[in-house]
């Protein structure tokens, strides 16, 4: 951890005085950690849309249910962002540190919604989003010990009922029967595919059929990605080998080679033929068959993850999971070259 943030002041800020006094505040979130096992945060969020999506499911991490226009979702996360202002002696330092583990805290909760967003498009084709207009949150710690998960989902649900309710009848929640309420989306890989797949369907339910394309074959790429990473292959995957690898038709790997060949053709890179015609060469029914055939890629990834699995999906010490996973968590929430390149771009 030391070193990343090292890496990344050396590149962002050489002439800032702050080195040492960062260091010595990773230092303090390292020794603190393991003391805070019991700091937890459970996060509320009123999804969009999501009466179009009524469903109602929990599990040991989340609750879902429906109230009003909107299908809550109820996470508990280690509650990371909170507590670091005694430990700080420089505020800028507190400033870059507080805001990381706040979105490594975030990363959690999102990684936990992405299941259910999964679940509403595979039950009910309804595309959500992971940002609410509507949110709550409960702390627990020292001060407020934390009462156990059903309780806290409760607490949360009650909230939630009485602040977000329309007054309007609510459509009888089914059931789930998703696999993925249970799939491991706390590795970077599927809850990246995830994000694209759906942005994907949302693109085609819009009419930009080029954008869409290039969304699923992003899908694609991150399954590759996993696979390259878990499995440690040493060679670039074809789209093809993806397909073989997870055990699918000969059918899904042409449809995936396709969706790859539109994709560097047309939507990474300005086309040479038929600009405006597009949409006419790809039709719709092409469209849905390489949403078909991402969606049916990623949900293959995450039945196989377990066997390749490197990301505790459910840890019960969250300071030790944070220790072992922070390449991961940088990698996710810390773009370090992009703040390389503001840095460079100043200095120009």
């Amino acid at each position: 951890m030391k070193t990343h943030f090292s890496r990344w002041h050396d590149r962002t800020r050489p002439e800032s005085p702050l080195r040492e006094d960062l260091l010595h505040g990773v230092d303090r979130i390292l020794q603190e950690l393991p003391s805070r096992q019991h700091w937890l945060e459970v996060m509320s969020v009123g999804l969009d849309g999501g009466r179009e999506a009524p469903l109602a499911f929990r599990t040991s991490q989340m609750n879902v249910f429906p109230v009003g226009d909107y299908l809550g979702v109820t996470t508990i996360v280690p509650a990371w962002g909170i507590g670091w202002r005694n430990e700080m002696r420089n505020d800028d330092v507190y400033q870059v540190l507080s805001w990381f583990m706040h979105y490594s805290r975030q990363y959690i909760h999102r990684s936990l919604v992405a299941r259910v967003l999964m679940v509403a498009w595979e039950e009910h084709e309804v595309v959500l989003h992971p940002f609410g207009s509507v949110s709550s949150s409960h702390r627990f710690g020292p001060m407020v010990p934390f009462p156990g998960a059903d309780s806290a989902f409760e607490i949360s649900e009650s909230s939630a009922l009485s602040n977000w309710s329309s007054g309007k009848d609510l459509d009888k929640p089914v059931a789930s029967s998703s696999l993925w309420g249970e799939r491991n989306t706390l590795d970077p890989y599927l809850h990246q595919g995830i994000f694209y797949f759906l942005r994907g369907q949302k693109l085609g339910q819009k009419g930009f059929a080029q954008e869409a394309v290039v969304a699923f074959d992003c899908t694609i790429q991150c399954v590759s990605g996993f696979l390259h990473a878990r499995k440690k292959i040493g060679k670039t995957l074809t789209r093809k080998e993806v397909c073989a690898i997870l055990d699918l038709d000969s059918e899904s790997g042409e449809c995936a080679d396709y969706a790859y060949f539109l994709r560097n053709n047309f939507g990474a890179h300005a086309g040479g033929w038929r600009w405006w015609d597009f949409c006419e060469e790809v039709s719709d029914h092409d469209l849905t068959e390489i949403g078909r055939v991402a969606g049916i890629v990623l949900a293959a990834a995450a039945d196989l993850e377990p066997e390749i699995r490197a990301i505790d999906p459910k840890p019960n010490d969250w300071s030790r999971w944070f220790t072992n996973n922070f390449k991961t968590l940088w990698g996710a929430v810390w773009f370090e070259k992009f703040d390389s390149w503001h840095a460079q771009s100043q200095d120009a």
